[in-house]
């Protein structure tokens, strides 16, 4: 059986408090785990197995709900082209987005479900320590929200190199994650409290002033530049093997890009992705051993509660 280090550092390699939602309710102490419910609620302390049980569930949990959506996305192009056999690819796209937008939103609560696993199971637990204000990092701010709905909605007007349906479809989708994102910020507001609300703004001006004064003793700039290369080569990487995945399943299946379905492309998409993977992460460890940084941490700087 994995150790919780062990779990820590899965973790943090394979990105599951982006996803699973269980690491960020989890706070390191001199003996075992402190759980916050949420982040922020009444403190519960837990053994190290305890916690290393809550990852193994919530890694597999990602897991099983990640090929859930696939499997889910696929079946639902399915039903649409039956049940509108009149409509061509292009006018179905829009449908399809907003109906895999939703299986998305609803396996993300499922998963939610998953993430407050802990909760239930330790319901009987007395806290040590109360509760804390919330951690508005957690939540993306509506600028944030409209700049990645832009950026979606640029990245599906140069595309080319799928069908006119992929994309619509996936202009539809991130329109349709903008919108979930801005009502979870909204909902995240309206459960402050006016202190918390003056806290959390005392706390943003405190946390400039001290990234100003990180500023001033940065690393020097070609370590910076350096890790900017490295992540547009893994990038690249990783977009090499999702066409080259996509256009072998292109092949077997015969046809053109302009015919190819939603179950071929993701039949060619997922085993593309991991194959991407594979090149890309030796030259992560190259970068590491470079720069001091990882390339796939320099997004740390988005929310973990997304």
């Amino acid at each position: 059986m994995q150790t919780s280090a062990q779990f820590r550092r899965f973790h943090r390699r394979a990105g599951i408090d982006r996803c699973a939602g269980l690491p960020p309710q989890f706070e390191r102490t001199d003996h075992g785990f402190l759980f916050r419910r949420y982040g922020h609620g009444p403190a519960i302390r837990v053994s190290d197995e305890e916690y290393a049980g809550f990852m193994r569930t919530g890694l597999w949990a990602v897991i099983l709900h990640g090929v859930a959506l696939i499997a889910f996305g696929a079946l639902a192009w399915l039903l649409l082209d039956r049940m509108l056999p009149d409509w061509s690819d292009n006018a179905r796209a829009p449908v399809f987005g907003v109906v895999f937008s939703l299986i998305a939103v609803a396996l993300h609560a499922s998963l939610q479900y998953y993430a407050d696993a802990p909760t239930r199971a330790l319901a009987n637990r007395s806290p040590e320590r109360p509760a804390r204000d919330p951690d508005a990092s957690m939540q993306p701010n509506y600028t944030t929200i409209i700049a990645l709905v832009l950026f979606l909605l640029f990245l599906s007007a140069i595309g080319t190199q799928q069908p006119t349906s992929f994309y619509i479809a996936f202009a539809t989708a991130s329109v349709m994650l903008g919108v979930v994102l801005a009502i979870r910020r909204q909902r995240f507001d309206r459960v402050l409290t006016v202190l918390q609300r003056e806290r959390l703004r005392e706390q943003r001006v405190t946390e400039l002033a001290i990234e100003r004064a990180r500023r001033k003793n940065d690393e020097p700039l070609w370590k910076g530049a350096l890790v900017l290369v490295f992540v547009a080569v893994e990038l690249a990487l990783l977009g090499g093997g999702i066409l080259l995945g996509v256009g072998i399943a292109q092949a077997i299946a015969g046809g053109t890009s302009e015919d190819m379905g939603f179950g071929v492309f993701m039949l060619g998409f997922v085993p593309g992705l991991c194959f991407g993977a594979l090149l890309f992460w030796p030259l992560e460890k190259l970068c590491k051993r470079w720069t001091g940084y990882s390339a796939v941490h320099a997004f740390d700087w988005i929310p973990p509660g997304w």
